[in-house]
């Protein structure tokens, strides 16, 4: 449903009324179906494709499969992927976490830490703090170390504590470990590891710059050509059609404003209470317009 048909409700559903049996069996099969998807994708484009198509569309194939992961990731942190949630973790990790080798409880430590602030890019919100740029110069900075792969260690190491440890299981640890000895024996058995390689090069390239588009989407503050990071209280439902829903948010994320409102409901429960109107830090349409306003509205050195 786009933001132009959505239809506001008095007041929320309950968290039951789109988390039944039937719901849990979608959530379940749109996983699997998007793992179907990219082999389905790596089988057939690397016989039709030439190597110079090949690689760069894989790329992006992958990148969209990451997306949707972190999406499920994120649904199964609100306890919104299965109703029991011992089988919501386990099928969290097994399903999506087990590609980033992050377990669910991780994320949902860090995350619920986002959803406790009042204001976004600081201290203490590791979802968007280590996102924060001062000028253009930091921005193209940022850009460069996103697609160099530096940025992705900033991005795993935000979900360990005080400590210094992650709340990684022996458990997930092995599953994470199997899953990975399991994919590459039988991809090298097909002959197949491009595969592998192309996954976890986007995976620490695309990955990374995805990431920081969809939140500065969700959150960067706009008035009129100004724009603000650091304390930034915007939470922003993005629908830009579907490029934008295959590359930065699906339906599971993109009711991002809706979300943070309600952030103990479904995905499924957002769009009805989607209500457009013209203030652009609760609904943008363009990622590209948003992220171009940023940048002309940081100064050039900070």
């Amino acid at each position: 449903m786009g933001m132009a048909d959505a239809r506001p409700l008095a007041s929320p559903p309950a968290k039951a009324d789109f988390l039944q049996l039937r719901h849990e069996v979608g959530n379940v099969l749109l996983v699997l179906g998007t793992h179907a998807g990219l082999v389905a994708w790596f089988w057939l484009a690397y016989r039709v494709l030439p190597l110079a198509l090949y690689v760069p569309l894989s790329l992006v194939a992958c990148v969209i499969h990451q997306r949707a992961m972190s999406e499920w990731i994120h649904e199964a942190a609100h306890f919104n992927l299965l109703r029991t949630k011992r089988w919501n973790d386990l099928l969290g990790d097994v399903l999506a976490g087990v590609w980033f080798a992050l377990p669910t409880a991780s994320y949902r430590a860090t995350h619920f830490q986002h959803h406790a602030r009042d204001a976004f890019f600081l201290p203490g919100d590791r979802d968007t703090a280590f996102l924060l740029v001062g000028s253009r110069r930091e921005l193209r900075h940022a850009v460069l170390r996103d697609v160099l792969g530096l940025t992705v260690a900033t991005q795993y190491l935000r979900f360990r504590d005080s400590s210094g440890q992650t709340a990684a299981t022996p458990r997930f640890l092995a599953v994470t470990a199997i899953a990975q000895a399991t994919l590459l024996s039988t991809l090298w058995w097909l002959g197949r590891l491009d595969a592998w390689l192309l996954y976890y090069a986007s995976l620490v390239t695309l990955y990374p710059l995805m990431n920081r588009v969809r939140t500065y989407g969700q959150h960067a503050e706009l008035h009129g050509d100004a724009c603000r990071l650091r304390g930034s209280t915007t939470s922003r439902t993005m629908d830009s059609g579907i490029v934008g829903r295959l590359l930065f948010a699906s339906p599971r994320l993109l009711y991002h404003h809706e979300h943070h409102r309600w952030p103990n409901l479904p995905w499924r429960a957002l769009p009805p209470l989607c209500r457009p109107d013209e203030d652009e830090n609760r609904y943008a349409r363009s990622y590209a317009r948003l992220v171009a306003r940023t940048y002309r509205a940081l100064p050039e050195r900070g």
